[in-house]
């Protein structure tokens, strides 16, 4: 074969395998869930992650998408999202209408929204949709009187005596916003400081949750929520233990795990809420050897017994699978009723099954 054949034959294998990579990483960023672009948008630090999809509870509640959303679809979603638990984990959701007249955005408009606390501070990041120019969000920030910043992803300084005099109702974590156009994101926090810290995980120039192995692992294994809390690393032993039940509580619930065979410690943790309200619980461990052993007993302590919060789990949701995937145990429940707490339900400790 002479040199030039070769070298066209050797290009277009070339050009073959690029045409396939880049074909995969266009399906891959088409396929993405809000929720995992959520993890890229707040800083790694993040321990507890709430997470709204908006776009797909106004689709699931069929509330019309509106540029400006009247007061009747505003009360529409509020109302039907309150009843479904689809805005458990909203800290936003209370006071939609007067973030959508003052600020220009609310869960009547925005792609998502996320909630993030750790440690160092708490951020609120929406994901705008893409009809809605950022500039307005701008426009309305300089209306309220917050302080412009010298540069396009710099902070609008306002206050709590600003916010609070906006409306009653605003979340303290509107004292402090960003708008980063090219991201199309809003990033707000109650202090300046952290602001300016989720500001440059959510451009990339810091760290993100997405960077810890861990986190990220967990999530992929989720189907794309509608609402969803995620605890990253081992702070779901913090968070949800049995440490915040009484005595008894915690006596009964050491003799229910250890009949059960006794749980590993997670290393993660997440409750993911479809549109249909179905949920899907994943429990990571440091190996797949880990969760194979934990599954008969996370299982048996899900439809049991909830010492600390009264009555069993099972009065509220039916356990309808069961499964290893990898590292992680995944339990899935349907609720019983077709209104009503589902992950508003489990969100806070103590939770029993998702002890360590």
């Amino acid at each position: 074969m002479s040199t030039r054949r070769t070298a066209v034959v050797v290009s277009t294998v070339v050009v073959a395998i690029l045409l396939v990579l880049g074909a995969r990483a266009v399906w891959k960023d088409d396929h993405r869930s809000g929720l995992r672009d959520a993890l890229d948008a707040v800083p790694r630090s993040t321990l507890r992650l709430a997470f709204t999809d908006w776009a797909a509870v106004r689709r699931e509640l069929d509330v019309p998408d509106q540029t400006h959303p009247t007061a009747a679809t505003i009360d529409r979603l509020t109302s039907k999202a309150y009843d479904s638990d689809l805005s458990a984990a909203s800290s936003i959701d209370e006071s939609t209408a007067a973030l959508q007249k003052a600020f220009g955005f609310s869960p009547a408009t925005v792609d998502w929204e996320a909630y993030a606390q750790s440690r160092a501070g708490a951020t609120m990041v929406v994901r705008l949709p893409d009809d809605l120019d950022p500039q307005e969000v701008r426009d309305h920030l300089d209306d309220l009187g917050f302080t412009k910043p010298a540069s396009s992803t710099g902070v609008w300084k306002g206050g709590i005596d600003l916010v609070a005099a906006i409306d009653p109702t605003i979340t303290p974590e509107l004292q402090y916003v960003a708008v980063l156009a090219d991201q199309h994101l809003v990033v707000t926090s109650d202090t300046e400081s952290y602001a300016e810290q989720a500001v440059a995980a959510a451009t990339g120039h810091k760290d993100s949750l997405a960077d810890v192995a861990s986190t990220r692992r967990l999530v992929e294994t989720m189907a794309e929520p509608a609402a969803a809390m995620v605890w990253s690393e081992d702070f779901a032993c913090e968070d949800l233990a049995m440490s915040a039940a009484d005595q008894d509580s915690q006596s009964q619930a050491d003799s229910l795990v250890q009949a059960a065979g006794g749980v590993h410690p997670l290393t993660g943790l997440v409750m993911a809420m479809a549109p249909d309200r179905s949920l899907t619980v994943g429990e990571l461990f440091e190996s797949s050897g880990q969760a194979k052993d934990d599954l008969r007993p996370r299982a048996k302590l899900a439809v049991g017994d909830a010492p600390g919060r009264g009555g069993s789990f099972s009065d509220d949701l039916d356990l309808v699978s069961s499964r290893t995937d990898g590292p992680v145990v995944k339990l899935e429940f349907r609720p019983k009723a077709k209104s009503g707490f589902v992950l508003s339900a489990l969100d806070n400790g103590p939770v029993l099954f998702a002890t360590c």
